[in-house]
C-alpha cells in the first residue's frame, strides 16, 4: 500500500495516540480553528488535530474533516520518517538527507488507480469555496491555502515542489506569492513566451510528501523524485484532468486544486499572517485561474498553521542535516545542528562542535551561511552542550562568550525577503557567536554530580510523587 495521510494517521495512532486530537464541535474555519491551536499552544500542546464538523466559505457544513498541526513536534515528523518518536533530534534530520539524496523515480497509474480522482469536478463545477479553506490571522486579508504547489519546468518539464500561500479571490481564482526561487523563476520564464504555467496545489499527502518539498536542490533537479526518496517509495502520479499528461498530480492525495498562472497579469494579493510571526504586506502577485478540483469521496483537508511550530518545523528539519555536510567539510568534529522554534527554524542555527583548535567555531559559522540565505544568527557551541536544548545553548553563551572576541557581523547580506527587519530588497546583517571554550588556555569546569552516583540513585526509589 503506497503512502498518504491515512497510512501516516495509522502510524501516529500506533506510536503516539495520545497526539491525535479529535474535535466533534461545528467549527467556523475563520479563526476559530486556528484559536483552538493557538490555546494549546499556550499551554505548550502540539497536538495533530482532527476537525470533523468544519464549515466552508459559503457557511454550510463541509464534507471535508480539517487536519492540522501534523508537523507541530519533530517527534510527529520523526514517525513520517519510519523512525521511533524518540528518534527526533539529529537522526530525523539524517534520516531525511539520507532519503533526499536517494532520488526515486515516480510511477504513472490510471485514473481508475488513483483516490484522488474519486471525485472530479470541472469547469463550472468548479467552487473553491466548498471546501474548509482557514483564514488564520486577524488581518489576513483572505482565506488562504497554504500547503504544496507543484509547477512543472515550462523549458525541461521537471517538477517543483514548494510551499506557497494562495488566496481564495472567488469561485475560480486564485492569488499567488512567491519568493525569488524556483516557482517564481519558472512563472517569469512561462510569461516570457506568453504561456500560462499550470501548477496543482496539494491538499492532504503523507507529511513526507511536504517535508521532500522543503529540500533545497537545485532547478534541475526533479522534486518527484526527492519526494520520492523522502517516502522511501516511487510517488504515484496521475495525469491532471485540466492539462493531461502535461500536469502530473500525486496520485493518493486527499484533494488537489488544478489550475494556471495568467501570463503578465497581477493583482493585490495579502496582507498574510507568515512564518515570521508577522503580517507579510499586501503586495502585487500572480493570479491563477483554476480549472478542475479533484479529491477523494471522504477527503480530509489538510492545513499547516504558519507562524507557528507546525510551519516552522516543516521547515527547519531538513535544513538541519544540509548544513551539517557543508560544516562538516570544514570542520570535521561538527556533532549537531539545530534550527530552534525560537528562530523559525530559519533564522538562528545552533551547531555543536568537538573543538580540537581555537578559531575552529567561527570556521562552523562561516562554513553554515551560504547553505540558505535566511540564516541570520549562528551560535556554536562545544559538544558538552545540547543545541537541542536552548537554556543550555543560552547558558553557554553567557559563560563562554565575551562580544569584543567571540561576536562577528557581517553587514550587508543578502537575506529572507520575509525577514520584516531586513530592507525591501532582503538585505540585511549575519551575526556569528562563538560560544566555544577556548582551547589553548585552561577554561573553569562545568559543575556535575558524580556519574556513580546519579546512575546509582534512582529518583522513583526516593520520590514517590513530583
Amino acid at each position: 500500500m503506497s503512502k498518504d495521510l491515512r497510512s501516516f494517521l495509522k502510524d501516529l495512532e500506533r506510536q503516539m495516540p495520545e497526539d491525535i486530537v479529535r474535535v466533534k464541535r461545528e467549527v467556523d474555519p475563520k479563526f476559530e480553528i486556528t484559536a483552538i491551536q493557538q490555546h494549546l499552544e499556550n499551554q505548550d500542546k502540539f497536538p495533530l488535530l482532527i476537525f470533523e464538523k468544519v464549515k466552508n466559505l459559503k457557511g454550510e457544513l463541509s464534507p471535508f474533516k480539517v487536519v492540522t498541526n501534523m508537523f507541530a513536534t519533530r517527534q510527529k515528523c520523526a514517525v513520517a520518517m519510519d523512525l521511533s518518536k524518540d528518534q527526533w533530534r539529529m537522526e530525523t534530520s539524517f534520516q531525511f538527507a539520507k532519503r533526499s539524496q536517494n532520488l526515486i523515480k515516480p510511477i504513472i497509474v490510471s485514473k481508475d488507480e488513483a483516490p484522488v480522482k474519486e471525485v472530479v469536478k470541472v469547469g463550472d463545477e468548479v467552487d473553491l469555496r466548498e471546501l474548509p479553506v482557514l483564514t488564520h490571522h486577524e488581518m489576513d486579508g483572505y482565506p488562504y491555502l497554504v500547503d504544496a504547489v507543484i509547477a512543472p519546468d515550462p523549458d525541461t518539464g521537471v517538477y517543483n515542489s514548494s510551499h506557497h500561500r494562495m488566496l481564495i479571490r472567488g469561485k475560480d481564482e486564485l492569488g499567488l506569492w512567491m519568493s525569488p526561487r524556483h516557482l517564481w523563476n519558472y512563472c517569469v520564464r512561462a510569461a516570457q513566451k506568453g504561456e500560462a504555467l499550470p501548477i496543482a496545489h496539494v491538499l492532504g499527502h503523507h507529511p513526507g510528501f511536504y517535508l521532500g518539498s522543503e529540500a533545497l536542490v537545485s532547478m534541475e533537479t526533479d522534486e518527484y523524485e526527492v519526494i520520492g526518496g523522502v517516502l522511501n517509495e516511487p510517488l504515484r502520479l496521475v495525469p491532471s484532468e485540466a492539462f493531461g499528461e502535461k500536469l502530473l498530480v500525486p496520485a493518493d492525495a486527499e484533494i488537489v486544486v488544478e489550475g494556471e498562472v495568467i501570463p503578465n497579469f497581477r493583482d493585490a494579493e495579502g496582507p498574510f499572517g507568515e512564518f515570521t510571526g508577522y503580517y507579510g504586506p499586501q503586495r502585487w502577485s500572480p493570479v491563477v485561474k483554476v480549472k478542475a478540483i479533484t479529491y477523494r469521496k471522504d477527503a480530509y483537508y489538510m492545513n499547516i498553521l504558519v507562524g507557528h511550530p507546525d510551519t516552522s518545523i516543516l521547515g527547519g528539519i531538513p535544513k538541519e542535516a544540509g548544513i551539517y555536510e557543508e560544516v562538516k567539510k570544514s570542520v570535521p568534529g561538527v556533532k549537531a545542528v539545530h534550527f530552534p522554534i525560537s528562530g523559525c527554524c530559519r533564522f538562528h542555527a545552533y551547531i555543536s562542535i568537538d573543538k580540537k583548535v581555537d578559531g575552529e567555531g567561527k570556521v562552523a559559522a562561516i562554513a553554515s551561511l551560504p547553505y540558505h540565505d535566511e540564516l541570520k544568527h549562528v551560535i556554536v557551541v562545544d559538544s558538552d552542550i545540547d543545541p537541542f536544548n536552548e537554556k543550555e545553548v543560552l547558558w553557554a553563551v553567557a559563560t563562554r562568550v565575551q562580544a569584543s572576541e567571540d561576536v562577528d557581523i557581517i553587514k550587508k547580506v543578502r537575506g529572507g525577503s520575509l525577514d520584516p527587519s531586513s530592507t525591501i530588497h532582503a538585505v540585511g546583517d549575519k551575526m556569528l557567536i562563538d560560544a566555544t571554550k577556548p582551547v589553548s588556555r585552561p577554561y573553569a569546569e562545568r559543575i556535575k554530580v558524580p556519574q556513580e552516583v546519579m546512575d546509582r540513585i534512582k529518583l522513583e526509589e526516593w520520590i514517590q510523587e513530583v
